[in-house]
């Protein structure tokens, strides 16, 4: 299966919605531009994993690269909406600790916006 990635921007934060499945195909089809995407972005930034299938090695990679990014950039990261299977792979590896995962994306939007 395949991924895609759509955005829009609400109350001034960037949100990032990742359709499909980060394995290891997937991931490499869409991690070039999406860090080419975020890098110098000083805006917060969501990216929501409502519509996200699968998580595998590489898509964690993938992300933690991100939330760097952000933070060198001088903003942040967050997870929002991850299924049970994905927040279950998130939590295993221990990136909950690292980058912000909410339940929901009005918590995350909250959390960026105030």
């Amino acid at each position: 299966m395949s991924v895609d990635l759509s955005e829009y921007e609400e109350s001034g934060v960037r949100v990032i919605v990742v359709n499909g499945t980060l394995d290891a195909p997937g991931t490499m089809s869409i991690e070039d531009d999406l860090l080419a995407s975020l890098r110098g972005e000083t805006r917060p930034v969501i990216l929501d994993l409502s519509q996200l299938d699968y998580l595998s090695s590489y898509g964690l990679r993938m992300v933690s690269t991100a939330g760097k990014l952000m933070l060198e950039s001088g903003s942040r990261m967050v997870l929002a909406e991850p299924n049970e299977h994905v927040m279950q792979i998130i939590n295993i590896a221990g990136y909950d600790t690292v980058i912000p995962v909410f339940g929901s994306l009005d918590d995350a939007l909250h959390a960026c916006a105030g």
